[in-house]
């Protein structure tokens, strides 16, 4: 994404690797809690999810299990299930410093069950594109994605864009969602029980959310190098759609002071 934004409207950014299933894997959560504890996490919670098995086809509920281990100052996440692990932040940085972080909790999850393979690796960034002082939002946003509300008149209250491509190995999946509200989060990812940033703690108005996630679906040997140069790979894809759908004189505000 070239050189850092001083005023980056990143506001929520998460990644996630997919594993092979560790179905014992509450055994090994007291060991997994302790090295997350001593590298930095020690807000530590265990989460009951119902989901539903198809059997016979007849629904069966059945409980899963899931832990998130966080940092202090609540924004950096760890969500561990049986299959998977997240990393969610409200305080990005840089993206170097933030595929660190992620690469030293999935080795230590590695370090305590031995992983196999990875099926799936993404990456997804929210941003709030919400106009400074009096500007409009068509100052930030190209065309094509702020929808047809000034063809139909009226006071504009939502607006919904989703395109899905394929480039190479990965997938892009990229959502437009303006709409005068509070800032939120999608309804899959819910409320991550983070502190966002002071600057975002403000009434947003008519905004947008970019949110933009990349992802490979591909059964691979577990390496931690191949994660990392997956990641790399998608984070110079998804900074593509960011420039892409932003405007030059977007990139200018939020390079200022």
């Amino acid at each position: 994404m070239g050189t850092p934004l001083r005023n980056p409207p990143v506001y929520f950014t998460l990644a996630q690797v997919k594993f092979n299933p560790i179905l014992k894997l509450d055994e090994f959560v007291p060991t997994i809690q302790e090295a997350f504890r001593r590298a930095g996490y020690p807000d530590f919670a265990a989460h009951a999810v119902t989901t539903f098995k198809i059997s016979m086809l007849t629904p069966e509920p059945q409980m899963v299990n899931s832990y998130s281990f966080g940092d202090s100052a609540k924004t950096h996440s760890f969500v561990l299930a049986r299959d998977s692990l997240t990393l969610q932040s409200t305080d990005y940085g840089t993206f170097n410093s933030f595929c660190e972080k992620f690469e030293g909790g999935l080795k230590m999850i590695h370090d305590a069950v031995q992983l196999d393979f990875v099926a799936r690796i993404g990456l997804r960034y929210l941003d709030r594109i919400a106009p400074l002082g009096e500007d409009q939002l068509e100052q930030y946003l190209k065309p094509q994605v702020l929808g047809i509300r000034d063809l139909i008149g009226g006071a504009p209250l939502h607006s919904y864009c989703e395109t899905l491509t394929q480039i190479s190995g990965a997938r892009l999946l990229s959502r437009v969602f303006i709409h005068a509200g509070p800032l939120g989060f999608p309804p899959d990812i819910g409320q991550p029980g983070l502190q966002l940033q002071e600057r975002f703690n403000v009434p947003a108005g008519l905004h947008a959310v970019l949110d933009t996630d990349g992802f490979v679906e591909q059964r691979i040997p577990f390496s931690i190098e191949a994660v990392r140069n997956h990641l790399h790979e998608l984070h110079e894809l998804v900074g593509d759609v960011f420039k892409a759908l932003a405007t030059p004189y977007a990139f200018e505000m939020w390079n200022k002071q």
